[in-house]
This record gives C-alpha cells, sequence and structure tokens, in this order.
C-alpha cells in the first residue's frame, strides 16, 4: 500500500509540475493566416493610370424638368502597374454637392474604386461635372397687331413651356412704363395653354402697346414677349358719306398768320386793344388799325408796313407763344373709342356750355372766356366731339372772306339735311337774313332750346325769338 501512494503522490508532483513550470507554449496559426495584412497589400493591383472620358460624359447639361438624368459610367478603364493593356475597373460616383434634378447648379462627381486596386499617387482620376440648368421659357408666336371693336371681349391664346403652374402678367405700357393690368396660373404641367382675357377697358384708349411677362422660376428663365400694338376700332362712328369722327384734331391751317386789312378775331382784338381803337365784339384790322401799326414799327425801328408779323407782336409787349395759338384753339376731345353717338351728343353739347357768358367776338374761336362768334362756337364743340370740318378752321375764320363760315358748313354735303320738324338735340340749326344768305348757326339742345353765341354773349335761347327767326334748315352731325 505504501508504495501505491508514492506512486501516486509522484504522479500528483509531475501534474502540478506540468501546470505551474513548463514553457507557454505559441499558438498554432497557419502562416497564410498570419501574414493576412501584409499579403493583402501585396495582392492589390496598382492602378497608374485611367483612360479619359468622353467630352459628352465628362461635361453634361440637364435641364431642369427634363427629365433627363447624369451618365454616370458603371466601369472606368484603367491601366495596372506593369501591363500596357486598359482593363475594366467598377466605379460607383459620388456627387459634391448632392445631386438635385430640380435646383439649378454645377455637381461634380468622383469614383470610388473598389478595394482590390490601389491607385498610384500619379493617376489622376476622372470626374464627371453635370450643369443644371433653367429652361429657356417659350411663348407661342404672337401677333404684331390686333384690331378689336370697342365695348367688345378682346383675348389672345398663348402656350408657354415650362409652365409648372407659373404666373402669367399681362401687361400694358402706360405712362412710359410697363403696368401690370391682370395675372394668370399656367396649369402644372410641362407645356401649357391658356386664353388671356384683356381688362375691360381695354379699348378706351385708339391705340396701346401690350405684352406677356413670365417671371423666372425654378423651372425656367423670365420671359418678355414682344410688344403687341392693339388698335380700337370705335364703337360708334358717322356712315362713311357723313363727317367721320377722328381720334385727333390736327388744324392744316397754322395759328401763326400775319394781321392784314380785313382780319378778325382775337389777335386783331388785342392788336387793337393796345392801340385803344375798334369795338371789343367787333374787331377788324382796319386802316387805322394799319395807321397805327405803321406808326409804332416805326418808333420801335422796324420795317414800317403796317402788317402785324412776329416781331410787331412781340415789341408790343405779348408773348412769342401767343402768336401762334391765341387763334388756333382747338378744344381736348372728350370722347374715346367706346364713346356712344349719345357720348358724342353730349361732349359736343357740354363744351358748348362751357363757353356760356363768354363774349361774343366776331372771328373768334378761342378758349372758353376767350371769345367766339356762333360759327367759331360750333366748331370747338365739334372739335370736343372728335369731328373736324375741315375746310372750315379757327383759323380760317379770322381771315379776311371767312366771317360767316357758318354758311360754308351749311354747305358741307358730309352733313346730313333734315326735317326742321325732325330736328334732335345735338343738331345745327342754321339761320338766315332778310337776303335769304346765311348769317347764324346754333346748337339745338332739345326741348325748343338752342345754345348760340349772339351778340354779345353765348346764351342759351328759344329756337326763334324775335331777333332771329328765320330758319334755313337742320343739319345733323351725328347719324
Amino acid at each position: 500500500m505504501k508504495f501505491i501512494r508514492t506512486i501516486c503522490t509522484a504522479l500528483i508532483a509531475v501534474m502540478l509540475f506540468s501546470s505551474f513550470s513548463a514553457p507557454v507554449l505559441a499558438e498554432t496559426i497557419p502562416a497564410e493566416v498570419q501574414g493576412s495584412s501584409a499579403a493583402q497589400n501585396a495582392k492589390q493591383k496598382v492602378i497608374t493610370e485611367f483612360e479619359g472620358l468622353a467630352p459628352d460624359v465628362k461635361q453634361q447639361t440637364i435641364i431642369i424638368g427634363s427629365e433627363d438624368t447624369p451618365h454616370l459610367p458603371g466601369e472606368l478603364k484603367a491601366l495596372l502597374e506593369g501591363s500596357s493593356e486598359f482593363i475594366s475597373v467598377s466605379a460607383l460616383w459620388k456627387s459634391q454637392p448632392d445631386f438635385a434634378a430640380d435646383r439649378a447648379g454645377t455637381y461634380v462627381y468622383t469614383p470610388e474604386i473598389s478595394s482590390d486596386y490601389q491607385i498610384d499617387a500619379a493617376a489622376v482620376l476622372p470626374s464627371i461635372r453635370i450643369k443644371v440648368i433653367k429652361a429657356n421659357t417659350t411663348l407661342s408666336q404672337l401677333p404684331g397687331t390686333l384690331k378689336k371693336k370697342s365695348r367688345q371681349t378682346l383675348s389672345q391664346g398663348i402656350t408657354v413651356s415650362p409652365a409648372y403652374g407659373r404666373p402669367v402678367q399681362l401687361q400694358m405700357y402706360q405712362n412710359g412704363q410697363w403696368v401690370t393690368k391682370k395675372t394668370f396660373t399656367l396649369s402644372n404641367s410641362k407645356s401649357a395653354s391658356l386664353t388671356a382675357d384683356f381688362p375691360n377697358d381695354w379699348w378706351k384708349v385708339t391705340s396701346s402697346a401690350w405684352r406677356f411677362f413670365i417671371p423666372e422660376s425654378k423651372e425656367g428663365n423670365a420671359l418678355t414677349s414682344s410688344s403687341i400694338t392693339v388698335n380700337t376700332l370705335r364703337y360708334y362712328q358717322n356712315p362713311s358719306k357723313y363727317i367721320q369722327i377722328q381720334d385727333k384734331i390736327t388744324l392744316r391751317h397754322s395759328g401763326a398768320y400775319k394781321l392784314k386789312v380785313g382780319y378778325m378775331g382775337l389777335k386783331v382784338q388785342k392788336v387793337n386793344r393796345y392801340f385803344r381803337i375798334g369795338n371789343k365784339y367787333w374787331p377788324r384790322y382796319t386802316s387805322q388799325t394799319k395807321r397805327k401799326v405803321k406808326a409804332f414799327q416805326k418808333r420801335k425801328k422796324l420795317k414800317a408796313t403796317g402788317v402785324v408779323d412776329k416781331k410787331t407782336w412781340m415789341k408790343m409787349g405779348f408773348s412769342e407763344s401767343s402768336w401762334s395759338s391765341l387763334g388756333a384753339y382747338v378744344s381736348p376731345i372728350k370722347v374715346n373709342p367706346s364713346s356712344t353717338k349719345k357720348d358724342h351728343i353730349e361732349a359736343m353739347i357740354s363744351t358748348a356750355k362751357k363757353y356760356l357768358g363768354t363774349n361774343y367776338v366776331v372771328g373768334a374761336s378761342g378758349k372758353p372766356g376767350q371769345g367766339a362768334d356762333c360759327s367759331g362756337l360750333v366748331m370747338q364743340a365739334l372739335y370736343a366731339a372728335g369731328v373736324d370740318p375741315y375746310p372750315v378752321s379757327c383759323v380760317r375764320h379770322s381771315k379776311p372772306g371767312y366771317e360767316f363760315e357758318s354758311r360754308n358748313i351749311w354747305k358741307n354735303k358730309k352733313l346730313k339735311t333734315v326735317p326742321y320738324t325732325k330736328k334732335q338735340r345735338g343738331d345745327l340749326i342754321f339761320y338766315r337774313g332778310r337776303s335769304g344768305a346765311i348769317n347764324h348757326i346754333a346748337i339745338y339742345l332739345g326741348g325748343g332750346k338752342v345754345i348760340e353765341s349772339w351778340p354779345n354773349k353765348v346764351v342759351i335761347r328759344p329756337v326763334k325769338n324775335s331777333r332771329r327767326n328765320r330758319i334755313k334748315g337742320v343739319k345733323r352731325v351725328f347719324n
């Protein structure tokens, strides 16, 4: 037994010695694993050069809303170290900044190469530049000119691209600048059409300029269309055989006329007043006026002609502007292309009423308060209604032989003759003297009344009275 205990003790001792005293053995690791990092670097293929990208790939442009996307090749051609042939290597592209197809700007893409490859420091990675731009806004071809009768709807169809719900402004040229009159909204599609209705009062001017303006948006650039000229056709116009209503009255006789014997009107009145001669209601350039003028010219060392020219006029202390304007006044037109027949008649009568109380001045057709005789009053009333009775004019009226322009108005075949019993408001009533010759004209107001310039004021009186009751006839201006 003792022998057995001794054997067991020895075995236990050997085991303990093995656990605490024996040297630690190295862990067994396969050689290929132990050198994995170095081997991995050793196995990487070195890229020394990349083949350049095609120009249309290297530089790309994308228009917002076009649905185009960047073309990014999945492989690049690369030359490996020690090789003379290019191979294909996979590439993943990354944008800086992050690409957004609806945001204008420049985006630079660079590739990420598989970790199987090492890129030599001398190798240049290719890059792709994507330029995202806004579309050039287009608008369908517009007409250069539109003609339309006033008081009617005026509209213009347009097609815009890109649309995408963008606003469209209809602008009118006023007082030297473009003013937005209406704004429309396009539908939310790539290209859209709409009918642009002009403002309801587009027709208040004879001719006007319009355009469309589309502000810049994220999809497209701003656009200003070509100008459209809109010519307004009158709502009311006399039949072609009668005097035509005009948009502007331009005198064909100059007011810068010289004063000679036989002349009448406001300029003569002014000269006679200067010399304190003559009658203020019947101013005439007489032989007395001529003598006074001639003496004045001698005193002022002017050529003594007895004729008042511009130099003589100004030496009298009268203004240069009055030389040509005093005898050539034209009432502002009170009608527009949308005016009705009634509007024209009322424009005529309201202008005549502004002269109430104005002195009767033979041969004159001046401003209210300056002076006008019977035909001078009618001329200014006609001018205000857009009617020019040429060759009768406020300028010619002051010249010798044209005192009774009422006779020449009566002779105008473009004024309609109507029976006295059919007279209407706005008609012209003509009177004759005992000899039968026409010597007076008035404007019929209705209700048996006329407005007239009869010595010595502009007044409203019955059509017939004790001073003048011989009716020659009636002419109608507006038919």
